[in-house]
């Protein structure tokens, strides 16, 4: 299946399709680990919004738990989630709707295409798990987007991982190379081989070819193992995952029906065993963009008539 053919089907070029409500359902449970997983919603900030940021965006919000709990943290702050997909959309504000959370605002807005935002409109621009939504030759242009509607020394931040995981089962590997090597012959991803999204190293690259700087990284490592937290909500994860992967699968003639079935069979049994050992990993990258010089001299004198303005006034002639 050909990157053109793929998008006439659709605008968008998630690999799976944003409107099926199976696939909604497995975006909440995966949402709801990964930020438990991560230390919480901003880890590499030790959970604490800078001060002054008060307009955040997140790309792909899917049905917006992620905005959602930011805006019940930040009340004050504005949070703006943005998705293709209408059905998730709709989701998400009516869950917005529900729990008095007039913060959070949801809108459809495809990431491929200009974004609807005036230069600068956000103090911070999230995007994670983007690797099954953005083609591997929009990557940069797709950056570029979010670094124009990013305002100077706000940050953009992108969490993604290498793959779908790591463990012991056999069954479970077999199917996780399948699920690399079907996104990597549609274009997704930078492995040179297939057999990973090989993505990770490239997001610190993309924000600096993009204009960043102070550009950091930080690893997430969730244990999935037996008797874990997290075990049963991967395992619901991976369930429907690979059900919603079949036909991608089959496409790329990987598997049948048949050979699918008994691996998949396998690999629940593998994972409910006591001896089952998994890790997930992942790499949240991010990085500000830069004060040009003008807009520094200007804070500076901003900020110098502030001062000026708050000294009493004997004070002030007196400097005069």
């Amino acid at each position: 299946m050909s990157r053109e053919s793929h998008q006439r089907e659709r605008e968008d070029t998630y690999a799976l399709d944003p409107e099926d409500t199976a696939e909604m359902l497995r975006l909440m449970n995966q949402d709801r680990l990964v930020t438990q997983g991560m230390g919480g919603l901003f880890p590499e900030l030790d959970n604490q919004l800078p001060k002054g940021y008060g307009r955040i965006i997140d790309i792909g919000c899917g049905p917006g738990s992620w905005v959602l709990n930011v805006a019940y943290e930040y009340p004050e702050v504005e949070v703006l989630g943005l998705d293709v997909s209408k059905r998730m959309i709709k989701y998400a504000h009516t869950q917005a709707q529900t729990e008095g959370r007039e913060n959070a605002i949801f809108m459809e807005g495809n990431v491929l295409k200009s974004l609807p935002f005036p230069d600068n409109s956000f103090d911070l621009v999230n995007a994670r798990f983007m690797v099954g939504v953005i083609m591997r030759d929009v990557w940069p242009q797709v950056v570029e987007e979010l670094y124009r509607i990013v305002r100077p020394g706000g940050i953009i931040r992108l969490t993604e991982p290498d793959d779908m995981g790591t463990s012991n089962s056999q069954a479970l590997e077999e199917l996780m190379c399948f699920a690399a090597m079907a996104l990597h012959q549609l274009g997704y991803g930078f492995s040179p081989h297939g057999r990973s999204f090989g993505i990770t190293p490239l997001l610190g690259e993309f924000l600096h070819d993009a204009g960043c700087e102070q550009i950091q990284h930080r690893p997430h490592a969730f244990d999935f193992s037996y008797g874990t937290t997290f075990n049963q909500s991967q395992y619901e994860n991976w369930r429907s995952g690979f059900m919603s992967l079949l036909p991608l699968f089959k496409k790329c003639n990987l598997t049948t029906d048949e050979e699918f079935q008994v691996l998949y069979e396998r690999m629940q049994q593998e994972m409910l065993a006591e001896n089952f050992r998994a890790l997930w990993y992942m790499l949240t990258v991010w990085g500000f963009k830069p004060f040009k010089l003008e807009e520094v001299a200007f804070q500076v004198a901003e900020e110098a008539i502030k001062h000026q303005e708050s000294q009493p006034l004997a004070e002030a002639m007196g400097e005069i």
